[in-house]
């Protein structure tokens, strides 16, 4: 499988997005540099943001691995199967779930407006991302994906069966 499918979103604004979840992720650096003062430091909220961000990274590897040789960046020429086990079972989107979670933590580890801006970018561009693959995944498994759509929900949890805008 080519690691580069069509990009759902203009290539720019990928881009954009991929960079700030970088930056985001890899913000803890300007506090252990000392290269920013942070709005507020405490022992309490690096404990958390570091579990928060080791959390995230797990359950991005389980993504990762769940979807085997279907990984790629946008959206797969070839032919792929639904994924539906393992962590697929409890988020249509464990990879975007577990970047969105170690951004968080990187939040309350370095708390910082620059931060929460890169944050806000990221979530913004890859919610995006998400509502153009979801339109992409119903027209390649059809009912099938209705169904999975149906029992779980976008980021994290069961569906509830009234619920009908997941």
């Amino acid at each position: 499988m080519e690691p580069i499918g069509k990009s759902p979103v203009p290539v720019p604004l990928l881009i954009a997005g991929k960079i700030a979840m970088l930056f985001c992720w890899l913000f803890f650096l300007t506090k252990t540099s000392n290269t920013l003062t942070m709005h507020y430091d405490s022992l309490k909220t690096q404990w958390i943001g570091i579990a928060l961000y080791a959390a995230g990274l797990i359950i991005v590897i389980l993504g990762f691995f769940g979807l085997g040789s279907s990984v790629s960046v946008g959206l797969p020429e070839e032919k792929t199967k639904l994924k539906t086990e393992g962590i697929y079972r409890v988020s249509r989107n464990p990879m975007y779930l577990g970047g969105f979670v170690m951004c968080v933590g990187s939040c309350v580890y370095s708390i910082h407006v620059i931060n929460f801006i890169l944050f806000a970018i990221t979530f913004t561009i890859h919610h995006s991302i998400v509502l153009k693959e979801e339109k992409f995944l119903e027209k390649r498994f059809g009912n099938n994906w209705l169904e999975f759509k149906k029992k779980v929900q976008r980021y994290f949890g069961k569906s509830n069966s009234l619920n009908k805008k997941n």
